[in-house]
């Protein structure tokens, strides 16, 4: 089970109901829920393959896969549970390489949290759209050069455009690794917070998993669902880049306008 998303978007709460439904990710979860132990590997491959100038030949791919599978054995040995037990992870960074997660772990189930590119961009930054950091200086540039616009305009650039550029590069990596494949279950953040049983449901029937008596229902941070301070103007730059991959998760930039 691995767990997907834009940092900051909200893919807490896929962690929080995976692990009430007995799903094991890790034995160092972070405030954010995030699963730590896997901090020190997806991030170097993550760094690497989106700094490279051409993709990684198939020796490189075989050895990001081997470091995967190394660190999934050091954890579940960690753990006392061996790779019968049901776990994964939950590390949005993941989700820049989330097609070489996909080649290591063929058989997984992969859960992406998506949530409405306007409302993503106008909060705050995540540090995948930020250069002050060694993942940010690696992803945000591949998401303007993916997009076509030139990475030396990140710095003059808002960073309601960095955070816009960052929302498709990710939900185009995903189209990319896993378009119409049933390993991946898509949840609308939105959905949590209008349809939170309906959506649980979807999500435990994906799970294969009767939950436990005493799993916690999907319930969703109020914080990060504070509204935002719209932008009229921002929400049409921000729709102009992601407008087109954003009407394939049934969104549409009235509402965000109305």
């Amino acid at each position: 089970m691995i767990l997907l998303g834009r940092g900051g978007g909200g893919t807490r709460l896929l962690s929080e109901f995976v692990q009430g439904q007995g799903v094991f990710l890790g034995s160092e979860i972070n405030k954010s829920f995030d699963s730590v132990e896997w901090v020190e590997t997806i991030y170097p491959i993550a760094i690497e393959m989106l700094s490279a100038t051409v993709p990684p030949d198939a020796a490189r791919r075989s050895a990001h896969v081997a470091r995967l599978h190394a660190r999934a054995e050091e954890v579940l040995a960690r753990a006392g549970l061996d790779s019968r037990a049901y776990w994964g992870w939950k590390l949005p960074e993941t989700t820049l390489v989330c097609d070489i997660a996909k080649q290591a772990f063929p058989k997984a189930q992969f859960v992406h949290l998506v949530r409405h590119p306007v409302r993503a961009s106008l909060r705050r930054t995540h540090m995948t759209s930020r250069m002050n950091n060694p993942i940010g200086r690696a992803a945000l540039p591949a998401a303007y050069a993916h997009l076509g616009r030139d990475p030396a305009l990140i710095e003059t650039d808002s960073p309601v455009i960095n955070n816009a550029h960052g929302w498709r590069h990710h939900v185009d990596l995903m189209a990319r690794c896993f378009d119409g494949d049933p390993a991946l279950h898509v949840v609308r953040f939105e959905d949590t917070l209008t349809r939170p049983s309906e959506t649980a449901d979807a999500l435990a029937a994906f799970l294969h998993r009767a939950p436990p008596p005493d799993a916690p229902p999907l319930a969703p941070d109020p914080e990060r669902a504070e509204p935002i301070t719209l932008d009229r103007d921002d929400a049409h730059r921000v729709w102009d880049i992601c407008g087109a991959r954003a009407e394939g998760f049934g969104y549409t930039l009235d509402e965000v306008l109305d």
